[in-house]
């Protein structure tokens, strides 16, 4: 499924709603030249008016590189030997997945009043859609209680799309991509 959803994506399949997604659900779109991955970006949320983006943002932070490691060794440190290995190595191939896809999956330009929006060009898989289940499954697997983080998780690709970070495409493929992950992962604690 994951395979057929980045193709779609890719070959525009699933452009008009994409294009859809940049006309009517991204608020705070604001679309320039290709945004540099630096070390802030990985580490500290933005925080960019209105008090809803600021919400939103804070909302996905965890699902961000460095705070989703340590969200996720933190839990593999309260897990059997076999599951604290497993957690950690999920997210590293959820992260490997995220940007062999940057790097060579290309969708076709989406516009916002007429501008480019190039950051969406190579935006497929959204890695913080992969990284918000891969931290909610080390959660449910650390603590009983810890099962809530699906909620979380759930909401992070739909905060993504309004905060305008990744289009409805990027967001569907990183839930199959961290399905796929999942059918790697130790059961849930249940005691």
């Amino acid at each position: 499924m994951t395979a057929l959803v980045a193709t779609l994506a890719t070959t525009g399949g699933l452009r008009s709603l994409d294009q859809y997604a940049v006309d009517h659900w991204m608020p705070w779109l604001r679309p320039g030249p290709h945004p540099l991955i630096n070390f802030a970006a990985l580490t500290v949320p933005r925080f960019h008016p209105p008090a809803a983006n600021v919400a939103l943002d804070l909302w996905t932070y965890p699902a961000a590189v460095l705070p989703s490691l340590v969200i996720v060794l933190f839990a593999a440190s309260r897990m059997a030997r076999r599951e604290a290995f497993i957690w950690p190595g999920l997210w590293c191939a959820g992260n490997a997945i995220e940007l062999a896809g940057k790097l060579s999956l290309h969708k076709p330009a989406l516009h916002h009043h007429a501008r480019d929006v190039a950051a969406f060009d190579t935006s497929l898989p959204s890695g913080h859609t992969i990284r918000s289940f891969v931290v909610a499954g080390a959660v449910a697997s650390a603590w009983r209680s810890g099962r809530l983080a699906y909620l979380w998780a759930a909401a992070v690709p739909l905060a993504l799309v309004v905060l305008g970070a990744h289009t409805p495409s990027d967001v569907l493929t990183g839930v199959f991509v961290a399905m796929t992950l999942a059918a790697w992962a130790p059961n849930v604690r249940t005691e």
